[in-house]
């Protein structure tokens, strides 16, 4: 597995310690929407440190091959984060699946580049680690991330009751989950 690659219109790399800042000016600009959806500690999603303590800790992930995170940028700027999509929890073997989970600046969506990101990304799993599975989880009031795993051919298997505390409840998840188009 390569740290970068170019679709038509963006650039997805995987970010190491020295992009530390870029990383927190994303979440700083997002805090607010992403803590909707994931379980964000505001003092620690706005310190460099932890930044740089997190990007190193994903390249060590990605060299192990059990987590990649792709950062996402539009070709003509490379220097500002749009978005991201990790795919976490890989197991060969017996399993052979993956979870994956993304996130767009708002400034960025409605535009197709998380569409045109998964349909990169999910080909790079499915092709060069060989898995079966994908899953991913999403919060029923969430129609647009619906929308985007439906269209990408994930089927929706059923209701995670509890699964995630968020903002002071715990919150149920739809799980979706996409097999492998060549063994489909």
């Amino acid at each position: 597995m390569q740290t970068k690659y170019e679709t038509a219109s963006l650039i997805l790399r995987i970010c190491t310690k020295n992009d530390a800042m870029m990383v927190l000016d994303f979440y700083k600009r997002n805090y607010d929407d992403f803590a909707k959806y994931e379980p964000l500690t505001k003092s620690a999603m706005t310190q460099l440190r932890f930044h740089e303590d997190l990007l190193k800790y994903e390249y060590d992930t990605f060299l192990k091959g059990t987590t990649i995170r792709f950062y996402i940028f539009e070709k003509h700027n490379p220097l500002k984060i749009i978005g991201t999509v990790s795919y976490r929890n890989i197991a060969k073997s017996y399993y052979s699946s993956c979870q994956v989970g993304y996130k767009m600046d708002q400034s960025y969506r409605r535009k197709g580049y998380m569409r045109e990101t998964l349909e990169l990304g999910n080909q790079l799993i499915f092709n060069e680690l060989s898995l079966h599975r994908m899953e991913a989880i999403v919060m029923p009031d969430n129609a647009a991330s619906i929308g985007l795993l439906e269209g990408l051919g994930f089927q929706r298997e059923g209701l995670l009751h509890d699964k995630i505390f968020l903002n002071g409840r715990w919150e149920d998840h739809y799980l979706y989950a996409l097999i492998n188009p060549k063994e489909a």
